[in-house]
Parts: structure tokens; sequence; C-alpha cells
């Protein structure tokens, strides 16, 4: 039985980090019936992220904005410890250079992604990624793995690059990444799949999702703190009052004081997104995972298109037929209306690309 690793950002208290890392293991499992582990390491940029520590910027009123952010951190970061506890599989803690090491080197196949693992301008330039210290004895296999919008041309990736040309095979999210490395590694047959979350079935994912919410809403979840996502939340607020369904409104960061005009679901866990997203008359996004999860689930659905790192909205818009649900600046091809998607074609697109991305995995399994 072969021993697989994944590196991935599964620590992240994220939706869309922890939620592929949980797929892209269960995938592999059931497609490789091997063990597999994801290997706990933790870097500071994902944990000084997620901290509750409210002095990790000097600035005054940025201390008393996380203070007041700290009871609904510390409940969301307990539902993510216990989604990711009850989910997922994990090697020992890699506290240190040699444990990741001896860790990595004890598998015979490491998986490195999805998620931006090698977007280096997001992960401080970390090296672990691209495997430079493990034995060539180990098979190192990247899977979705997303660049970012950093650039492969410079110098300063040269040493990313020698390290991924001993990779055996290479997927990657999108079409951008796929470019970015062909100009560097023009000898190696680099593939797209879908996200990892593509890989688990509608059915799977709500076997995961909490409770239902018997009522009728209209779901606007924010990633981050772009400003760009403004128009997305007017667009919603529009949509609230054409239709008379209720504006919810899910942010990942728990700023409850801010948008007081709007319902704040308040502190979430992975289960709690997926039954939200799954529940809502229309979902009006800017985020990535959000948008995937509205297709996975059969939920109608807007995303702003005008965001920074927008290819890989873009892609998966264009993959499943679906640009008429792309907002550009706050505005819609579909006026005030919850677009009328048909699901049919969507899924038939869905099953042919999860079938595509699936050889993949099989290929590399065997």
């Amino acid at each position: 039985m072969s021993r697989i690793g994944i590196l991935t950002f599964h620590s992240a208290n994220n939706f869309g980090a922890l939620l592929q890392a949980v797929s892209l293991q269960k995938t592999i499992i059931e497609h490789g019936g091997t063990e597999c582990e994801l290997i706990n390491y933790e870097p500071e940029f994902i944990y000084k992220d997620y901290s509750i520590s409210p002095f990790k910027s000097k600035h005054p009123k940025v201390i008393i904005k996380s203070i007041l952010r700290i009871p609904d951190k510390i409940k969301r970061n307990s539902k993510f410890q216990s989604f990711r506890e009850e989910n997922t599989i994990c090697s020992g803690q890699c506290q240190s250079e040699d444990s990741f090491e001896k860790t990595c080197n004890s598998f015979e196949k490491i998986i490195v992604g999805s998620d931006q693992v090698w977007n280096y301008n997001l992960t401080e330039h970390d090296m672990h990624y691209f495997l430079p210290e493990i034995d060539d004895s180990v098979e190192k296999i990247a899977y979705a793995a997303s660049t970012g919008g950093a650039d492969f041309s410079t110098d300063e990736s040269n040493e990313m690059i020698q390290c991924l040309q001993r990779f055996k095979n290479i997927s990657v999210r999108e079409s951008a990444s796929k470019e970015a490395l062909n100009q560097r590694l023009k000898e190696k047959n680099i593939e797209i799949v879908l996200d990892p979350v593509f890989l688990t079935t509608q059915s799977n994912w709500l076997r995961l999702a909490a409770k239902p919410v018997k009522k009728d809403y209209i779901l606007f979840f924010k990633m981050g703190y772009s400003k760009t996502a403004e128009p997305a939340l007017e667009f919603a607020k529009k949509l609230s009052e054409e239709t008379g369904y209720e504006l919810l409104m899910l942010w990942d960061q728990e700023t409850w004081f801010k948008y007081r005009d709007v319902k704040h679901i308040g502190a979430a866990g992975p289960a709690e997104f997926l039954q939200w997203i799954a529940g809502a008359k229309c979902v009006v996004t800017n985020s990535f995972h959000a948008t995937a999860f509205s297709i996975i689930l059969n939920t109608p659905f807007y995303v702003e298109t005008e965001i920074e790192r927008k290819d890989r909205v873009l892609n998966i818009l264009n993959i499943f037929k679906l640009e008429k649900s792309g907002l550009v600046k706050g505005k819609s091809a579909n006026g005030l209306n919850i677009p009328k998607i048909e699901w049919n074609v969507v899924n038939l697109l869905l099953d042919n690309e999860r079938h595509r991305s699936l050889d993949y995995i099989d290929r590399i399994l065997k």
C-alpha cells in the first residue's frame, strides 16, 4: 500500500482552503485505496493570519477592531478545528525543518496543491511548497496548484523553477498558471485540472453541511477586505429589494460592526458555509470558492469579476458556460433578476470535467 502525503493550506481557517484539502484527501483515498495524510505543516504566514492576537498591527484603530473581533474569531476558529479533526487525517506536526523533511521522506508520493501554494507573494517565498530538500526517491506531483499572480520569469523564481524540474507530474488550476510556468518548464507537460472541491459530488458535500435553514434569503458572501466587493454588495441589496428575499451577509472576517444595514450571520465554520450556500435563493459574492460551491450545489449566483486574481473566477465561468452570472463592477447582464440557470447542462459539463480531472488522479496514483 502506497503512502501518500498532501502538502497544501489545510491549516488555514479559510473555507476554500480547508474544503479543498478535505476533498482532495477523500478523493485520493477513494481512488487509490492508499494511506494518505495531510502533511501537518503550518507556516507563519498562515498562523499569524488566523491568530486571535489583536496586536499584529501597531495602528490603534486596527488594534481596536481586532479586539472587537476576538469573540467571533474564537468561535470561528473552534468550528474550523472541529471540522478539520472530523474530516481529515494529518501527519504528526512538522515543527522544525528536520521534522518536515523526515515526514515528507516517509511518503512514497507527495502531492502539492491545490490553492495558491506557488504564489510566492502570498507565501512570503516559502520554499517548502517546492520540496527542495526532499529525497528524489519520493515522487513529487502537483494537483491544481496555482501561482496566483506570481511572475515566474524573474531571477527570484530560479530556485523554484529548478525544484519544479524534479516534479514527475504537474497540473495547475488556471490557464494563467500554465502559461506562467510553461515559459520556464518547456519540457514539462503541464495540465489544467479542476479545483479539488469539484471532485466531490453534490450529495457528498450536503452530507458534510449543517442542517438546512428553512427560510428564503439571498446570501452575500464577502471574501477579504477588498473594496472591489462593494459594488457587488450594492447589487445584492437591490436584488433583495426587488425579490423581497431577506439579504444575509457572511464575511470571512466576521466584522459585524461594518455594513450594519445588512444582517450578519456571524461566526461560521465550513459546515455552516456549505449550508448557507445550499439553502440560498441566490448567492452574490466576490469569492472563487463561494462561486464553485454555488455551481456544485446548484444555487443561482452572481460573482463580481473585477477583482484581484480574477483569472480563476473567469476560468470557471467559462468552463461551465455561466458568463451571465458574472458581475462587472456590480452590473449584471441579467438585470435585477435571480439568474435562470439550466443546471442539467451545467451538471453535465461538471461531470465531464470531473471525469477528466479524476483521470489525472488515477494516472498519478498508478
